[in-house]
């Protein structure tokens, strides 16, 4: 290159270019080499210092190291579930038996039934509760089953009506008269309901399905599940002595079908579970070996109220002790709510209970008591249920058990309650920290039975003998009807 023009001048602007470029390329040569120093310094660093460090004690991963075993991101700790607490109040009643006295009492000129003044005593109480729960005994298939007596056990249709306008909203219809009406009776009752009462939940009960059907004694739908303020409970409803072959017609009470229902009551977002049961023996204020047998069932269960029916008379309140230490209040029979056969079914009884879950997601029952109920068996519309505590002696004159005041009914509530019932405050309530083991009942001895069998004959005979008194002091025929002083005077 020329440092001078076509004419051999020197060019003072090529000069300038020439000197720029080699400034560059110097500047480009010692930012490589300043580099490559770097790169060796930091590697020889590198390679020296791992000989003197401990890679499990490093609280963070660097380039190049590696522990034993792969590093395990941290997770973030999950924010706690925030839970609300809720509570819910629920009430119980014992059977409602509408026989030849208590049907007639409903009976109208024209022609019609009404059976709301049977209720009408009690529907204050009922409405300060959330879970309204009545055990329906009789059928409602129709008319053409007739009314009032015991087999087939059919009452018109208004029973239903009147039980909804008192304020239940869930009936029980698993007993052992369920299937007095058959297939056919069975069906008109479903229908009905569906066309008057909607919405009114009915349990147990379920239309005949084919033999084809494998989960036949299991079919019915008997999970009701019960919803405020996202507390939800499910109600569950199983009868014993009734037959096995119900056709899918009847929940049964089985182990089976206690544990499917459990499952599935937890499978729809339950949180307790409060089981009705059909149970027992009838007019036998002591509870029995299938009762105590099916108890133990559900409290290893997990359930958490059992509110027995069916033996017509008030039995013992007990708090079982499941796995884990659960408790299981079990109210063993709620008596009879309606009844006119006679004065042993008159008495019943109100299982009340507050239900609660805490901003911990337990759950627990935190109260519950018992407050008798008695019939007053009485004229037309004066034929209803009272609490005790609102019932005088003066009405007790004016019934067809004029001669039982209230004392005399407060003494047989002591007398199948137990110490625990409170005559003055006209109240059994329930002590929840005093569980027992659920287990099972124990063998008789020999002596044991005979000392029972001599009870019983005992019990059996003073029974016959104050029937007896009672058909000749009062007209009383000992199957809910006076030929004397009551039902044909009232009628």
């Amino acid at each position: 290159m020329s440092d001078v023009d076509g004419n051999d001048r020197f060019s003072r602007a090529q000069g300038i270019d020439s000197y720029k470029r080699r400034r560059r390329w110097g500047r480009v040569w010692r930012v490589l080499i300043g580099l490559v120093l770097i790169g060796i310094i930091g590697g020889a660093s590198y390679l020296f210092g791992k000989q003197f460090i401990d890679a499990e004690k490093i609280p963070f991963d660097l380039p190049g190291l590696e522990s034993e075993s792969p590093a395990v991101e941290q997770e973030e700790a999950a924010a706690p579930v925030e839970v609300q607490p809720a509570s819910m109040s629920l009430l119980a009643s014992g059977d409602v038996v509408l026989d030849g006295v208590a049907t007639e009492s409903g009976h109208r000129e024209s022609g019609a039934y009404e059976f709301e003044h049977l209720f009408r005593q009690i529907m204050g109480e009922l409405r300060e509760y959330d879970v309204r729960i009545v055990a329906q005994e009789p059928a409602i298939a129709g008319a053409s089953y007739g009314f009032g007596g015991e087999h087939p056990l059919n009452a018109p249709q208004d029973l239903g009506r009147a039980e909804e306008k008192a304020g239940f909203n869930v009936v029980l219809r698993a007993n052992d008269h369920t299937l007095d009406t058959g297939a056919e009776g069975i069906h008109n009752e479903l229908v009905w309901w569906e066309d008057n009462l909607k919405n009114l939940p009915v349990l147990g009960i379920a239309d005949e399905q084919p033999e084809s059907n494998p989960t036949l004694a299991n079919y019915v739908s008997n999970v009701y599940i019960f919803e405020k303020d996202g507390f939800k409970i499910a109600i569950l409803n199983h009868t014993s002595n009734i037959e096995e072959n119900s056709k899918g017609m009847v929940s049964l009470l089985t182990p089976e079908k206690i544990a499917a229902d459990v499952t599935r009551a937890r499978e729809l977002g339950a949180e307790m579970i409060i089981a009705c049961p059909h149970w027992g023996e009838e007019n036998n204020s002591e509870v029995v070996d299938e009762q105590k047998e099916f108890a133990r069932t559900y409290a290893e269960q997990g359930v958490d109220v059992i509110l027995g029916n069916h033996p017509r008379v008030l039995q013992p309140v007990e708090v079982l002790e499941g796995p884990g230490g659960h408790k299981t209040v079990c109210f063993y029979s709620l008596g009879c709510l309606i009844n006119g056969q006679s004065d042993a079914n008159a008495l019943g009884g109100f299982a009340e209970l507050q239900l609660a879950r805490n901003d911990q997601g337990v759950c627990e029952v935190t109260s519950a008591r018992l407050r008798p109920t008695v019939v007053h068996r009485a004229q037309a519309e004066d034929f209803r249920t009272y609490l005790l505590s609102d019932y005088t002696d003066d009405l007790c004159y004016s019934s067809m058990d004029s001669w039982i005041t209230v004392d005399e009914w407060n003494r047989r509530c002591e007398e199948a309650l137990g110490d625990g019932y409170n005559a003055e405050n006209m109240e059994f309530v329930v002590n929840l920290s005093g569980a027992s083991p659920a287990e099972e009942p124990a063998e008789e001895s020999s002596e044991e039975e005979s000392s029972k069998d001599d009870k019983d004959k005992k019990k059996d005979d003073e029974s016959e003998a104050t029937e007896e008194d009672e058909q000749y002091s009062d007209g009383y025929d000992g199957y809910g009807y006076d030929y004397g002083y009551g039902y044909d005077d009232y009628y």
